[in-house]
């Protein structure tokens, strides 16, 4: 399923690519609570970065979350 707009609804292949980099970044980081301010700041970055570019792939939406982190950890800090 392509999407084209970035109005359209996310699919299931699109969640699950959303969900693998958010259970990735939160592995690495050692974010064991996913109902946390920090959690919930991740899992919307992911899911506005990978709508703002309909064909993004696992790899790039990984890339383009980690080149975001010193916003993180402006946040946290």
């Amino acid at each position: 399923m392509q999407r084209t707009l970035k109005s359209d609804f996310l699919g299931p292949e699109d969640l699950t690519i959303c969900q693998h980099v958010f259970d990735q970044i939160c592995a690495d980081a050692r974010l064991s609570d996913r109902q946390s301010l920090d959690a919930q700041l991740l899992a919307s970055t992911v899911l506005t970065v990978f709508q703002a570019s309909p064909e993004m792939s696992k790899a790039d939406l990984l890339a383009a979350i980690l080149s975001r982190r010193n916003d993180f950890d402006k946040l946290a800090g």
